[in-house]
């Protein structure tokens, strides 16, 4: 850690060497900072390898990126991308420059990124940082500078915090509020929890849309009731784990969210025809999957 400090001014740094638990993980810190300097301060030029995220808490800054600059005041946020040369400017107010820097890497940083609105070409968002936010930001160095496995974990926690209060709440314009917009997001719900017993009703609720016009809408776009599909998505798992498993057919069941052996029993053999222990039997004596299609 480096610290620089003066009445009227004041700059520290962290740098991180993160562990193999956060290397794994989606995102994790590279090093933070933050400073209060005036006008005559000077920043280097830099070009990085990482994202920085700088906060600007009080005064204005003008930041040089590529060919292209904007002035920034409190409140405001700009991120440095990697491979891009940028410079920073205090330019004159009636605060000195106060501002906090996190800089972070990994392979969901990109798309985080995109969802708080920055872009390569417009890598700023204004106006952002409210009070929470400011408390989340100032939170990051209450805690004494420590790389051990807890605290990495600690902060890594608390950027997602940060991220969560940048991205704006979810759009209610009407590209998302149509069927354009629910039926993918039915989708997405469906085939990540078919496991979990859900109904139709469940998926309409989450999409805040009338269950009978979800069911409608959703068969003439895809060509089947949201009924057919869940159904399809459980159908298509069991017949993987009984091939790929040796799991057995009460466990299966439970795996894929039935309630008894018998109501998994009664759909499975509806779908393929075959009881599924009979299914697997049959492929264990001959090998061969290529007659096993549902009805």
């Amino acid at each position: 850690m480096g610290k620089r400090q003066h009445s009227d001014k004041y700059e520290e740094s962290r740098n991180y060497v993160v562990d193999e638990l956060a290397l794994n993980g989606g995102l994790w810190p590279v090093r933070m900072g933050r400073i209060k300097a005036g006008p005559e301060h000077r920043f280097p030029q830099r070009m990085i390898d990482y994202y920085a995220l700088h906060f600007v808490m009080n005064g204005n800054i003008r930041h040089l990126y590529g060919e292209e600059q904007i002035e920034l005041a409190k409140g405001d946020v700009f991120c440095a991308y990697p491979g891009v040369i940028y410079r920073h400017f205090i330019t004159p107010s009636d605060q000195p420059l106060e501002m906090i820097w996190v800089s972070i890497n990994g392979g969901q940083t990109p798309l985080l990124l995109e969802k708080a609105g920055f872009r390569p070409s417009v890598p700023y968002v204004e106006g952002v940082i409210g009070k929470e936010l400011e408390t989340s930001l100032v939170h990051l160095f209450s805690q004494q500078e420590d790389n051990g496995s807890r605290r990495q974990v600690e902060l890594i926690a608390a950027i997602y915090r940060i991220f969560g209060l940048m991205i704006p709440q979810k759009s209610t314009d009407k590209s998302d509020t149509g069927p354009a917009g629910w039926i993918p997001r039915s989708i997405e719900y469906m085939n990540m929890h078919y496991t979990e017993n859900i109904n139709v009703q469940d998926v309409a609720a989450y999409i805040s849309v009338h269950r009978a016009y979800f069911s409608k809408i959703f068969a003439e776009q895809t060509g089947m009731t949201p009924i057919q599909y869940l159904q399809k998505l459980r159908m298509e798992r069991a017949l993987q784990l009984l091939q790929q498993t040796t799991h057995t057919v009460t466990e299966i069941a439970m795996t894929l969210g039935y309630p008894d052996l018998y109501s998994f029993t009664r759909a499975f053999s509806k779908h393929y025809a075959a009881s599924p222990s009979k299914l697997r039997e049959n492929i264990a004596k001959t090998g061969d999957q290529s007659d096993v299609y549902p009805e």
